[in-house]
């Protein structure tokens, strides 16, 4: 299949390339698509056209190194080897060029990082642009599918970690500034937090409190998990907290 793409590009009376560059474009751009559809539907802000268009692009810049000096010259691979042609070059830059573009993804938000699985969609996307301007198109329909499967497959070995990965529910005040001091004692008691849950509830008396989840790593000491429990019982404005691996109340 690769082989017979390849040859396209020198039949046709010299308009082989044009039909190559549109054949891999096109499916550099679909395959995309199904990575970015799935980022899309999760709401980030890298979704479906910029998967896309990342890809469409990668593809056309490796066509461009491998193919561009070989036709300029007139020479086959093998001549323009003769030359010091070198197609790493392109596909080095290319590589450091996606690095920027999936750093700007990537989002500190409080105690919390996002974007980091949007930055590894997006590098995956250049990897199978690349190899579908090299002609490797069964290879990316290969990486598209599997990492799809790993994709939507392990969101649900995530979710199944985080049922079961020790948390703390912290029931304050409204308007209560108190996740800075959440992560400042995660911080004293050697806790990695993977995730902060905050929703707005009504108590018994219609007033409107906050609820909030701490997520920690799922390996984490249980001794650690009771000394941040205790550090939140002097605290006025906390209500209740509750472990799933120790229960502390406080009014």
């Amino acid at each position: 299949m690769d082989q017979a793409i390849i040859d396209v590009a020198y039949k046709f009376g010299g308009y082989g390339m044009g039909l190559f560059v549109l054949i891999t474009l096109v499916i550099s751009g679909l395959l995309a698509g199904i990575i970015g559809f799935e980022r899309e539907m999760k709401g980030q802000a890298a979704g479906l056209r910029t998967h896309v268009l990342l890809s469409v692009g990668c593809s056309l810049m490796m066509t461009i190194s491998i193919f561009s000096i070989q036709l300029a010259l007139r020479q086959n691979i093998t001549q323009v080897s003769l030359y010091n042609y070198d197609t790493s070059r392109i596909a080095a830059g290319i590589i450091a060029g996606i690095g920027f573009l999936c750093a700007g993804t990537i989002i500190k938000n409080g105690v919390s990082v996002r974007g980091l699985t949007t930055a590894a969609t997006l590098w995956l996307c250049g990897a199978i642009g690349m190899a579908c301007g090299a002609g490797f198109i069964l290879e990316a329909i290969i990486a598209t599918f599997v990492a799809l499967a790993f994709l939507l497959g392990l969101v649900w070995i995530e979710k199944w970690m985080d049922k079961r990965s020790p948390h703390v529910r912290i029931i304050v005040a409204r308007d209560v500034p108190i996740l800075n001091e959440i992560h400042d004692e995660a911080d004293k008691c050697r806790l990695i937090v993977k995730n902060i849950v905050s929703d707005t509830v009504k108590d018994i008396d219609g007033k409107d409190i906050s609820d909030i989840t701490v997520f920690f790593a799922y390996k984490s000491d249980t001794a650690s998990i009771n000394d941040f429990c205790e550090s939140f019982s002097s605290n006025a404005k906390v209500f209740q907290v509750r472990s799933n691996r120790f229960d502390k109340h406080t009014r």
